[in-house]
């Protein structure tokens, strides 16, 4: 994997992350509209764009990287009865969310690996760590990040309407 800096400089500038709340994907969209990578994710456990902290919801709309955390060793307990686990995976892709804290793109650990491609997390994006490790390279502070709604966050929202 590249070094942040080597990364910063590879990067193609105009690429940017799109996150699709009702496929359950994130793409690298290059500068020239290109989809140049496409994996599964999971997002917040519940519908509709994030409205307050703690709703369980992964908010919508257009934020920026603000930078990348190595998360190798950091605990969360789930209070599921597994206890603490490394939840984060290797990396977590902090975004600026104006509102809310500590929202964004991550990792998983084993035992909530087999959650991708559903909604499973407290508003973050989750990939599998072999995915986020590849999208990493490509990834830069200042990078674009667009988050739309499916069908049932649309569904969710129609009072916003």
């Amino acid at each position: 994997m590249l070094s942040a800096a080597a990364a910063a400089e590879k990067a193609d500038r105009g690429a940017k992350l799109l996150v699709d709340k009702g496929r359950f994907e994130i793409l690298l969209i290059s500068s020239g509209a290109d989809t140049l990578m496409r994996y599964p994710v999971a997002t917040g456990e519940n519908a509709g764009r994030k409205r307050k902290a703690g709703d369980c919801k992964t908010p919508e709309g257009v934020f920026k990287v603000t930078w990348v955390q190595n998360t190798r060793g950091v605990m969360y307990d789930y209070h599921d009865g597994v206890g603490p686990v490394e939840a984060y995976g290797p990396y977590f892709i902090h975004l600026e969310t104006p509102g809310f804290k500590a929202i964004g793109i991550h990792g998983t650990c084993p035992e909530r690996d087999g959650r991708i491609g559903t909604r499973d997390s407290k508003g973050c994006i989750r990939l599998h760590n072999e995915d986020l490790l590849k999208l990493l390279d490509h990834v830069f502070p200042g990078m674009e990040v667009e988050i739309i709604p499916g069908p049932e966050d649309l569904e969710e929202d129609a009072d916003l309407i």
